[in-house]
């Protein structure tokens, strides 16, 4: 587990596709970052080339699309009638890649990854299975670890709070966790189409396993 837990924190935020015997790890997979006026409501909806997924919360918020299918993208509303700002940052690694923003009353603002798909084009069908995994918090916490499925493990690195979503996972999802900065106990929790399915509590490693 150490050894993951370095390659994270050297490879930036986000997640990264764990190489097979010598074959090294793939590049960083797109991070989404909902900054702006703290504790601002929003709706968004996120998606890659195959699934979409409905995030409904408050700033800041990370979101990593797990196992994605390029482009993904992300369409966020403010749920507030105030001048506060909505701010997206599309992120690779430790590089942001673009920045979309609003302070309209109900504003909204978009971003993708590629110009290979118009912005406007409908988006896919709702994820299913829907597996997410959400660090809650503590805020601002860093850490690091692995989320797999029962065939591919996903190298994580990110701050709290963060929302992993995984697009076609392959049969039951775990993850093990672990802090960095030890800002108090980690919370996590597992959802499966919506609903809670397992929650974890504690530090500085935790793990989360899907029944």
């Amino acid at each position: 587990m150490a050894v993951l837990v370095i390659a994270g924190c050297n490879g930036g935020f986000g997640a990264f596709q764990l190489g097979v015997g010598d074959t090294p790890n793939h590049p960083p997979l797109a991070a989404l970052r909902i900054l702006g006026q703290p504790g601002l409501q929003f709706t968004a909806l996120v998606s890659d080339a195959d699934a979409t997924w409905e995030v409904h919360g408050a700033v800041p918020l990370s979101v990593v699309v797990i196992n994605n299918q390029t482009p993904v993208r992300m369409i966020a509303t403010k749920l507030s009638g105030g001048t506060g700002i909505l701010s997206l940052q599309l992120t690779s690694g430790f590089t942001v890649v673009n920045t979309s923003s609003t302070d309209s009353p109900y504003g909204s603002a978009w971003l993708q990854n590629t110009a290979a798909r118009p912005g406007f084009a409908p988006p896919p069908a709702l994820a299913a299975p829907d597996v997410r995994l959400f660090v809650r918090g503590p805020l601002t916490e860093r850490f690091a670890g692995l989320l797999e499925d029962s065939k591919q493990g996903f190298d994580i690195s990110d701050r709290a709070p963060t929302l992993f979503l995984f697009d076609h996972p392959d049969g039951a999802v775990d993850a093990t966790v672990t802090q960095i900065q030890n800002r108090g106990p980690f919370d996590l929790e597992l959802l499966f189409n919506g609903v809670v399915v397992a929650r974890a509590r504690g530090g500085p490693t935790v793990t989360i396993r899907q029944p």
